[in-house]
């Protein structure tokens, strides 16, 4: 959209996140974020360049959490937390 702030505060700062939306328990599931920097290619048009994904849940029995981390270049982190 011309003049969007975004389109603005990203002119300003690169950096950029993204999360998902999600819901309170007991009924949560888990969330997703994306981060990383977005450059202008055309007026108001960003290319993201992600350089972290992230999927934090709760593990099969519900009682810990699971954090699933990606990072270019590098294999999928998983950290168990109880």
């Amino acid at each position: 959209m011309p003049n969007a702030r975004k389109a603005h505060d990203l002119r300003r700062d690169q950096r950029f996140a993204l999360h998902s939306g999600s819901i309170d328990p007991p009924d949560w599931e888990g969330d997703a974020k994306i981060s990383g920097r977005a450059q202008e290619v055309e007026p108001n048009r960003f290319r993201a360049d992600i350089e972290e994904a992230v999927v934090v849940r709760l593990n099969e029995a519900r009682g810990g959490l699971v954090i699933e981390l990606w990072r270019p270049g590098r294999e999928l982190k998983r950290i168990e937390r109880a």
